[in-house]
């Protein structure tokens, strides 16, 4: 989550818990403000757990993606050296099983290792003479699939964490209103009542990092290291 997003929802829940404890049921519109305080945090927490699944999804399936894509390549190159052996009987074979480069998109990838085992299938019996492993058409047709849907999870969880990023900010924007409103109507109602306004103020408070002084970290000079004059 955006950091200041983040810092201004941990605002609105000490808010939200300062108006629990500070209700004011003479005030139609103060309890309306807090009502929806609480509705907002509720779709914010929301959002902020569906940001970091789908991050998560995300740094998953590149992983798998990469893993796969090796091995899958593996398997194709060994297609591949055997159609080449194999092509003085069956010519098809050397343009259908090619080598995978290891540039270019995963979709153009996945294309080319599909009809590469589409094509070693339909000749399977030749290439098990030219030395094609037990089961290597089978594991790479599995190993494809799952290629395919590592792809699709990095692309639903890169979908999920950009639409949750984009609706977290309209919420933000809509809770920081709430905020604004409950925060002009405490001050008013607490005007002339040092410590409730007081603890109002310090849960409206964002708590924003403190900034270094630029001055400050400036090199002091080590004690006894001051400028001799020259002899």
């Amino acid at each position: 989550m955006d950091f200041a997003i983040r810092r201004k929802i941990d605002m609105a829940g000490r808010v939200r818990d300062f108006c629990r404890t500070h209700p004011d049921p003479a005030n139609p519109g103060y309890t309306a403000a807090v009502a929806r305080l609480e509705e907002l945090l509720i779709r914010a927490e929301a959002l902020s757990q569906q940001q970091v699944s789908g991050h998560l999804t995300v740094a998953g399936a590149v992983a798998s993606v990469d893993e796969v894509r090796d091995q899958i390549k593996n398997s194709v190159d060994l297609l591949a050296g055997l159609a080449r052996a194999a092509s003085r009987e069956e010519p098809e074979l050397k343009a259908g099983v090619t080598r995978l480069p290891m540039n270019g998109s995963q979709q153009e990838f996945l294309v080319r290792a599909r009809v590469a085992a589409s094509t070693a299938n339909a000749h399977r019996d030749l290439l098990v003479r030219f030395g094609l492993p037990e089961g290597l058409l089978e594991q790479l047709g599995q190993m494809l699939d799952g290629f395919e849907q590592a792809i699709n999870d990095r692309r639903a969880g890169r979908l999920s964490h950009v639409g949750a990023h984009a609706d977290l900010a309209a919420v933000d924007r809509e809770i920081m209103d709430r905020v604004n409103q409950i925060d002009a109507i405490t001050r008013y109602r607490y005007r002339n009542d040092a410590e409730p306004l007081a603890a109002w103020k310090s849960a409206r408070n964002v708590a924003w990092p403190l900034r270094p002084d630029p001055e400050s970290e400036k090199e002091e000079p080590a004690p006894g290291s001051a400028d001799k004059p020259a002899a």
